[in-house]
């Protein structure tokens, strides 16, 4: 995901046009299950609607999201999304050992507590500061950093070059963004390194390919790679209830 560009209204209108007839009909039709011909109807019907709402040409808008023709759309819909986004994907790095102090001590501390590695549990949150969904998990995770205060680290590792070559962390900017949502940003945030130390190191060996990325780890181990959606909380609570019965089978 990359950094939206504003839209007027009518633009928005197409952009939305393209994703309810081209795109999310389509969206499960990949590989052995794609047929060209309904495509080639749902072309025909987005034509007539870009001409509507008075844009001939529409890739003038959509080229703005990388979407440059309809031959395009039809090869990127048959190949399908990327395997961590597909069901039953299992991320290579659970099972895996890694230390969330050693990983944020090369990091820069920017906002929230300092993360002291005294946690079992800890939360790796990846994140940029232009991504729309990064910014509406921000408050959630906060909640969930204030619900299980000495249980549970939440730490985000802010890098604004997580899918691209990856250059100089600029903190002040960072820092800025954080002072203008800080009640979203509670919890505890670094800035990668310039080099991207995190980033090489934990992100992209999880082979998931988005933003938020949470990495949840417990007693060094992974055990959950993905959005803050798919099972993330259900794989938390688990994991705090195995800790909770062991503590009272050692009283």
């Amino acid at each position: 995901m990359a950094p939206q560009p504003e839209l007027t209204e009518s633009e928005t209108q197409l952009f939305e046009a393209y994703h309810r007839v081209l795109n999310e009909p389509f969206a499960e039709k990949y590989e052995d299950l794609w047929e060209d011909e309904p495509f080639d109807r749902a072309v025909e019907e987005f034509k007539a609607l870009s001409e509507e709402l008075g844009f001939p040409d529409p890739f003038k808008v959509l080229g703005q999201f990388r979407i440059t023709s309809y031959e395009q759309a039809r090869e990127d819909l048959k190949r399908g999304p990327p395997m961590c986004f597909r069901p039953g994907w299992r991320s290579p790095l659970l099972g895996e050992r890694v230390d969330p102090l050693t990983l944020v001590q090369k990091c820069r501390h920017v906002s929230g507590p300092v993360f002291q590695g005294t946690q079992r549990v800890v939360v790796l949150d990846f994140w940029a500061s232009w991504c729309g969904p990064c910014e509406e998990a921000g408050p959630a995770l906060s909640d969930l950093a204030d619900e299980f205060e000495g249980q549970v680290a939440v730490v985000g590792i802010n890098n604004e070059s997580i899918f691209g070559e990856t250059k100089e962390a600029n903190v002040e900017r960072l820092v800025d963004f954080l002072e203008e949502h800080r009640g979203g940003f509670r919890y505890t945030i670094y800035i990668d390194t310039d080099d991207g130390f995190a980033k090489e190191s934990v992100y992209k060996p999880a082979g998931y390919r988005g933003i938020p990325c949470l990495v949840l780890v417990v007693d060094g181990e992974v055990i959950y790679v993905g959005s803050p959606q798919d099972g993330f909380r259900e794989t938390l609570e688990k994991a705090l209830e195995l800790i909770a019965n062991e503590s009272a089978l050692e009283e």
